[in-house]
């Protein structure tokens, strides 16, 4: 007998969501995969790659050396940098913003993962996903882009007032009797927007995943209802998701760590010392005394467990196998990363259809698949087709 097609769709759906904090329990499981883990590193290059454009870019607009700050950072200047003119100060904090953008993205196509396996379609692919979110972008980009509007035009509208007290005798007056009501209240309410913006960048891109059409007010409003309606929830789920990144993506660094030493040592039995030496010189060319890298290679900050990259690095070297090497051994560190900022990701999307649910009676798991449309099957075996009655056989 064939299967209908409900059978089948729930034969492709996961364990159905309990809605509450047992689904962002298994969040590291779920992040374990190879797709998620790869969106999540792509996005995450794309990012690195858009803040060392803009780094130095900077760095040229301010009228210093690029060719000198390059041999000084190279491709991680993560330092804190202070530029003299505007115009170099604009270019960095643009820089730094499209960086932000370019992970919120990575958040996003995990979340279209999860999301899309909350609805029964497990199969949807790294491909979907990256180019899902790309086509988000707008939503994202305009969601960010309209708060920040809304808070410059309090700011314009404060700074007017200012304007106003420099009015003589009355000015002042005008600045004292609005100072408590409205202003006060303006003021402070600008701040907890302020707040939750800083939060968008975790919950925003979640939300946009599971809102179906695109929109960006819907996305702005379920962001702030979530955390407006349920903070202390989404609290502990994102502080469970972030701690949990961390220790487990420590794991992931561990056994990376372990793999390359075994395919170092089982290839330097066949092509000697030499091999050993690429990768330890390989090493030394990348950052392993950042702190990045050192927090990266331990359990949780202030607990001292973990490895040092530095005590296995060799001697820096300048020929260009030495830096293709130094390429392969970043994209294992990146993919660390990855998985941590996926594992972050699953959580918020798990948490929010569990907060979608407990706030509004919602389920998103009920939803349809965006790309999945189960194929039509044959009727049940016995099952007589039916077929509509010709007008003159009425007769």
């Amino acid at each position: 007998m064939t299967l209908g097609v409900e059978e089948m769709h729930l034969n492709n759906m996961e364990s159905a969501p309990h809605f509450n904090f047992k689904d962002v329990l298994w969040a590291p499981a779920r992040a374990l995969s190879a797709k998620q883990i790869l969106v999540m590193t792509l996005f995450l290059l794309m990012g690195l790659g858009v803040y060392d454009l803009f780094t130095y870019l900077a760095y040229a607009v301010n009228g210093e050396s690029v060719s000198r700050a390059f041999s000084v950072y190279g491709f991680f200047p993560f330092e804190r940098f202070v530029f003299d003119s505007w115009s170099a100060q604009g270019v960095y904090a643009t820089g730094m913003a499209l960086s932000v953008l370019s992970v919120m993205l990575g958040f996003l196509g995990v979340g279209a993962i999860n999301i899309e396996a909350v609805r029964g379609n497990r199969f949807f692919s790294a491909k979907q996903a990256i180019k899902f979110a790309f086509g988000r972008f707008t939503q994202v980009f305009f969601a960010e882009i309209s708060i920040v509007m809304f808070v410059g035009f309090i700011i314009l509208l404060f700074f007017l007032l200012g304007l106003v007290s420099r009015i003589p005798v009355v000015g002042e007056w005008i600045f004292i009797l609005l100072f408590a009501v409205p202003n006060f209240i303006i003021a402070i309410i600008s701040i907890f927007i302020i707040f939750v913006f800083s939060l968008t960048v975790l919950l925003l891109p979640a939300v946009a995943a599971a809102e179906r059409r695109g929109e960006t007010f819907t996305a702005i409003l379920e962001t702030f209802s979530t955390i407006i309606l349920q903070p202390f929830r989404w609290a502990g789920y994102t502080v469970y998701a972030i701690v949990a990144a961390k220790a487990c993506s420590f794991v992931y660094a561990y056994f990376a760590y372990r793999a390359v030493q075994l395919l170092t040592w089982s290839a330097a039995l066949g092509g000697g010392v030499k091999i050993r030496r690429l990768v330890e010189s390989g090493l030394a060319n990348l950052p392993v005394k950042s702190d990045v890298c050192r927090e990266t290679c331990n359990l949780l900050p202030e607990v001292k467990f973990g490895f040092d990259l530095y005590a296995v690095a060799g001697v820096p070297s300048d020929s260009m196998a030495a830096y293709a090497m130094a390429f392969m051994i970043f994209l294992v560190f990146a993919s660390v990363i990855g998985y941590m900022f996926a594992i972050i990701a699953a959580g918020q999307a798990r948490g929010y259809v569990a907060l979608r649910y407990i706030k509004d009676g919602y389920s998103v798991a009920d939803e349809d698949s965006l790309f999945f449309t189960p194929e039509p099957v044959n009727e049940e075996v016995g099952v007589k087709e039916r077929r509509p009655v010709p007008d003159n056989e009425n007769d």
